[in-house]
């Protein structure tokens, strides 16, 4: 069992495959206002449970108090997929593919912002290690704004093996590093692409970046040299999709 909070986050789960999992709505009590009266409408011609409850029942259920007077069960984990699903979804698209890889990304609201910029910019699919690295919580979904539920999201033993998969499929693998000479802004990114990020420490790990065709970095002005990875995902994100739509 795994829960969902806040308005949005649920919104979106109501409006996803999802939904077919919730088992119950807990409401704040006292909440009244156009936000909840729609979850409440589109929860009850779902045939899903609601219950109005106090807050601090919401509170222990979300395990947190960010979760603006509403929070779900859903039956089971996060559907993840398998990076193969990721370019059957590619290939069903009939566009360029578009696939984010992300090594070791370990801050929770750092991989729910990438999943909301990822998926707002049209990703196919995103990739990350099962292991040393943030998989989806529920601050994760709060954090993406409930991007999650609409977003392919797969899970590797072994990135750099899935980064040769995909230069098998004729994918470009993009990496994107802050200490290399090409600006991303000279690179085409209208090609079939995968785009690595590295964690927020270390970077690309050394086997994955010797796998990547392409290194390059955002050129940065100002004292301090670097982004963070929800920033820098973005940025290479939207410039791929600046380019796409040409």
């Amino acid at each position: 069992m795994r829960t969902i909070y806040g308005i949005n986050p649920l919104r979106e789960a109501l409006r996803s495959a999802t939904a077919r999992r919730i088992k119950t709505i807990y409401i704040y009590r006292e909440r009244e206002d156009r936000a909840i009266k729609e979850i409440e409408e589109v929860a009850t011609g779902l045939g899903i449970d609601i219950e109005r409850v106090e807050k601090e029942r919401i509170g222990s259920i979300a395990g947190g108090s960010s979760h603006q007077g509403v929070v779900a069960l859903v039956k089971g984990g996060f559907p993840y997929r398998e990076p193969e699903d990721i370019l059957d979804v590619w290939r069903a698209s009939g566009d360029r593919a578009f696939i984010l890889l992300l090594d070791s990304i370990e801050d929770p609201v750092n991989l729910g912002s990438i999943v909301r910029s990822a998926h707002c910019a049209g990703i196919h699919g995103i990739i990350i290690p099962r292991r040393r690295a943030c998989h989806v919580t529920p601050v994760v979904v709060k954090s993406s704004a409930g991007a999650t539920e609409h977003t392919p999201i797969a899970l590797a033993t072994n990135l750099t093996g899935v980064a040769r998969l995909l230069k098998d499929e004729g994918i470009w693998v993009v990496g994107l590093e802050a200490d290399t000479e090409t600006p991303i802004y000279r690179v085409d990114l209208t090609m079939d692409i995968a785009l690595v990020v590295g964690g927020e420490a270390k970077g690309i790990r050394r086997l994955l970046r010797q796998e990547c065709d392409i290194l390059c970095h955002i050129p940065m002005r100002g004292r301090l040299n670097s982004l963070n990875a929800a920033q820098a995902s973005t940025i290479a994100l939207f410039e791929a999709l600046r380019q796409r739509m040409g």
